[in-house]
């Protein structure tokens, strides 16, 4: 049988129709065909094979050999296939990030209610910028094994301003210092001078908010308003938790990102003679 309905279902996944699916299949393992033979091979309709062929055509997957009558050939999977895999699997990838940190923010946001006292056992809400770096530099200053951060773009740059002395002690007490964010034009220098003093890898997106966890024992997760440049203002909502169920589900989320992010590679800085 020229085609598989498991193949088809992959190639429509990959974003073909079903009959787009089944005339290639039968084109890769028996073309160059005629059309009538694709559609009885193929088991598709004679009414919809030619559209299918031109829109396959369009799409790169086949050629036309002209002649009387025309014969089609597929185009090699390799050359235009395999580019649909790997973009799928980067937006696979994405999708897990983005879910996963909705839900450590899900998790996080049902012990911050209109209804709940301020402070809970494992749970404290901390209201204004100055307030939420004040908290956050203190837990890094304690911290003993690990410190893994993940902020934005603009994060970034707030980091390098209020944390980077921080980080670099911790660094040389030996604690683990690894840091997830996007590097845009706008942070590429920072990015450099911190990327010499911890581990710094280039996240793609930001994810929706920017997370600290320290020693898997404390947490805390931003939401910063506005996300700009400023350390002294703004209107950042802050969770702290002791809570270890968050913690090992945000560590895990962490640790699951930064095993598919390549090192960052900046250029090596010129030294003028002497």
């Amino acid at each position: 049988m020229a085609v598989d309905d498991r193949e088809a279902a992959v190639l429509q996944r990959l974003g073909l129709t079903e009959y787009e699916s089944r005339i290639y299949l039968v084109l890769v393992k028996m073309g160059p065909i005629k059309a009538s033979e694709i559609s009885f091979f193929g088991r598709v309709p004679r009414t919809k094979t030619y559209g299918a062929i031109k829109e396959l055509e369009r799409k790169g997957l086949l050629k036309v050999v002209p002649g009387k009558p025309e014969v089609y050939t597929p185009a090699s999977p390799n050359d235009v296939l395999m580019p649909l895999v790997i973009k799928l699997n980067h937006e696979v990838k994405d999708s897990e990030s983005v879910v996963q940190s909705l839900n450590v923010t899900f998790e996080s946001s049902k012990y911050v209610r209109r209804d709940t006292p301020r402070e809970a056992s494992e749970f404290w809400q901390i209201n204004g910028r100055q307030n939420v770096l004040e908290k956050l530099n203190q837990i890094l200053r304690d911290a003993k094994t690990s410190i893994s951060m993940s902020t934005s773009a603009m994060g970034l740059i707030r980091a390098y301003k209020s944390q980077a002395e921080i980080l670099e002690v911790a660094k040389t007490r030996g604690v683990a210092v690894r840091l997830l964010a996007p590097i845009t034009t706008e942070n590429a220098g920072v990015a450099q001078q911190i990327a010499e003093v911890i581990e710094l890898k280039r996240l793609e997106k930001p994810f929706s908010n920017n997370f600290a966890s320290v020693d898997s024992r404390e947490l805390v997760v931003i939401e910063s308003k506005p996300d700009d440049l400023r350390t002294d203002r703004g209107s950042d909502l802050a969770i702290w938790t002791t809570n270890k169920l968050l913690i090992e589900l945000h560590e895990q989320f962490f640790e699951r990102t930064w095993s598919t992010v390549p090192a960052l590679e900046f250029p090596k800085k010129s030294r003028n003679a002497g």
